[in-house]
């Protein structure tokens, strides 16, 4: 009974210590001015004072520590050499927590086998003279178009967009060992004066591209055919062009809005023009010229 008494006594006693030594080692860290995190992950050209410690003044997020660890790569910063650069630029400051920072810079590197899944394709070569990499984010989302084909040899361009926005454009040339060229074509007969949507466009194995050859889908959705397209044909500048849905003289419907008022009338196109275009028009009953914003089929909008 007496020994279990005294084990009890002593559990007690070493929680208590630990207790105390908790207690003094969170007063000593909020005594600091700095705070060193064991661990810091970077996606700057920089390493900053607010990515390496959990405390700081704020004044001093932006102050540079030095040039970040090559991509996915790491290096380690000790707490004297942190205090001696601070004391160079006349900051005399406590600084607790950790002994040494370990800073690694995390990013994303574009292999073959993502560009490929981004571009669409199958088979071919990326010529590249080095990596293709990213800051490190999660949430990146990457668009693609195909500028130009020569020979066995592509032209693309990938966008990355970070949060909504475009981030980056990257070139990108692929080698095609294929003698034959996957482009878009008909997916069906179209007759002369039909406004092509994207039901009507596939894509194919071309071996021979005509001149002036259109090889983005989303450049040929919404032209309009200017002679029968046949099943399988290139959509080029010669059997399309652009849909001008207001012609000049054409009577157009005119939306009016007037703060939470809006009213309808008709007005006279004095120009020609494609969506989103402002062109003058004359109102019919007053003969009053305004201009208006393309917004549809004869639609026109004024503000």
């Amino acid at each position: 009974m007496q020994k279990q008494y005294k084990l009890q006594m002593k559990c007690f006693k070493l929680l208590i210590i630990l207790s105390v030594s908790l207690i003094l080692f969170v007063k000593a860290s909020l005594a600091c001015d700095i705070v060193l995190k064991k661990n810091a992950v970077v996606n700057g050209r920089y390493v900053t004072l607010g990515d390496i410690a959990t405390v700081h003044q704020k004044r001093l997020s932006n102050f540079i520590i030095g040039a970040s660890p090559y991509l996915n790569n790491s290096i380690t910063l000790s707490r004297p050499y942190i205090r001696s650069l601070l004391l160079q630029h006349g900051m005399d400051l406590s600084i607790c927590g950790s002994q040494y920072v370990k800073v690694t810079t995390k990013g994303i590197i574009l292999d073959d086998s993502e560009i490929f899944s981004i571009i669409g394709l199958k088979y071919g070569t990326v010529l590249r003279k080095k990596s293709i990499t990213l800051p490190y984010y999660s949430g990146y989302i990457f668009k693609s178009r195909l500028k130009r084909i020569d020979k066995d040899m592509r032209f693309y361009e990938i966008y990355v967009f970070k949060k909504g926005r475009l981030f980056r454009k990257i070139p990108v040339v692929i080698k095609v060992k294929s003698k034959s060229t996957l482009v878009p074509i008909a997916s069906r007969d179209i007759n002369s004066g039909v406004v092509i949507s994207k039901s009507d466009i596939t894509y194919g194995k071309i071996a021979k591209l005509p001149p002036n050859a259109l090889l983005t889908k989303s450049i040929i959705e919404g032209r309009i055919s200017v002679a029968f397209i046949k099943k399988g044909t290139v959509f080029t500048q010669f059997n399309t062009k652009r849909y001008k849905p207001v012609k000049m003289g054409d009577l157009v419907k005119v939306k009016v809005v007037e703060g939470n008022i809006v009213i309808y009338t008709i007005a006279k196109a004095l120009r020609g023009g494609y969506d989103g275009d402002i062109i003058p028009i004359m109102y019919i009953s007053s003969n009053r010229v305004r201009p208006a914003k393309i917004v549809g089929n004869k639609i026109v909008v004024v503000k």
